[in-house]
């Protein structure tokens, strides 16, 4: 019923091009980095709640979006939530050419549009999703708003401009202190094998399930957590996660991750992590033009000519970390951009995409596995 009631919606991005469409989910205005994702209409639940679109509205370009609903909020057996990747909506605002207003599935308690609105998310549908897509491409990620009315009301579209063009860089913010933990959180499971410490930069939820299935107890820290109280919790390995926004801005997790390296401290990371240890190595950071958001997305490994199909999502990359003994060991085929970095000598190693998938392609979670040999555990 709150759905029908249609309501006027525009999406305004920073340089005055608009796109008018109907709102659905929370009637509001909201501000953020405007990106694409090419993830299927089979991931939108992660992709609403993964941490690391925090500070972004997300545009979908799979046509049709909340087909089968949203389940319930259900925890697995150690305690980490089913069906989503942190415990609420972490995007700012949401684009889809159309929002399915009668989901069909067994497990489905609410549809999109509810779930949106209980999180007070707005929502934009019956827009031309790929002339937006084809406009990030082409000029790369802009600032924008999205702004959600109630029905009858008239948008002011010279105002909304005026509104966009004062839009601030969310990236300029310490976005993984705002979506991080701020208490010790402990994930055990049965006869545990290890201990690993998360540090969480914006960790996605299968990340801690794919650790606890292999037995190990993990502990997960706040994204502010020194090296020495890290090693106080006697940690078999240390895990720095993904996370959103710019790694040069982490500036305690780098001085982490360079006691890390210097200690020989068998470290995994992903993502965010990926480019904080390539920091930490003396290599840097740089924004890519449009990210890579999805799960279709091909990585190699140059050595022996491997190709994995991986789930992606960040807006930065690195660059130059040879220098503190590392190698790439598998890069993107598109834009031949880095996606993985290991040590030449010691346990230390990551990868720029998300091997535990979710949504996405499950060809990567031998990472976690090699994980556990670097920690003398398997």
């Amino acid at each position: 019923m709150l759905y029908k009631k249609e309501r006027p919606a525009i999406l305004m991005l920073q340089d005055g091009r608009y796109f008018q469409g109907i709102g659905f989910g929370a009637t509001r205005e909201v501000e953020g980095e405007i990106v694409f994702t090419t993830i299927t209409g089979a991931g939108y639940n992660e992709t609403l709640t993964d941490p690391s679109y925090h500070g972004q509205i997300v545009v979908m370009t799979h046509p049709l979006v909340g087909n089968y609903g949203v389940p319930p909020w259900e925890k697995d057996k150690y305690g980490i939530q089913k069906y989503f990747e942190s415990s609420s909506i972490k995007l700012k605002g949401f684009v889809v050419n159309e929002c399915c207003k009668n989901p069909s599935h067994f497990k489905s308690v609410k549809s999109l549009n509810e779930f949106l609105l209980e999180e007070d998310i707005p929502g934009i549908e019956w827009i031309d999703t790929r002339a937006v897509t084809k406009i990030l491409r082409d000029e790369g990620v802009q600032l924008g708003l999205l702004a959600i009315y109630h029905p009858g009301e008239k948008p002011n579209i010279d105002e909304l401009r005026e509104k966009a063009k004062k839009v601030k860089d969310p990236n300029l913010r310490d976005l993984a202190s705002e979506v991080s933990t701020k208490l010790i959180t402990i994930f055990r499971p049965k006869e545990p094998i290890g201990r690993v410490v998360v540090i969480d930069m914006g960790v996605k939820n299968n990340i801690l399930r794919q650790l606890v299935k292999r037995k190990l107890e993990v502990m997960l820290v706040p994204y502010n957590y020194s090296y020495k109280k890290i090693m106080e919790l006697n940690p078999t390995g240390v895990f720095i996660s993904n996370g959103p926004g710019d790694p040069s801005i982490c500036i305690n997790a780098i001085e982490v991750a360079k006691n890390l390296i210097e200690n020989n401290i068998p470290t995994m990371g992903i993502c965010l992590g990926n480019q904080i240890l390539a920091i930490a190595a003396g290599g840097s950071s740089y924004k890519l033009k449009y990210g890579h958001r999805g799960g279709n997305k091909t990585v190699i490994n140059p050595k022996n000519k491997r190709c994995y199909i991986t789930s992606q999502n960040h807006g930065f990359c690195v660059r130059d970390f040879e220098k503190g003994g590392f190698v790439e060991f598998l890069k993107n085929i598109d834009d031949q951009s880095n996606e993985g970095l290991i040590h030449t000598t010691k346990p230390i190693f990551a990868v720029q995409f998300h091997p535990e998938a979710s949504p996405g392609p499950l060809d990567s979670l031998y990472l976690f596995d090699m994980f556990l040999h670097y920690m003398e555990l398997g």
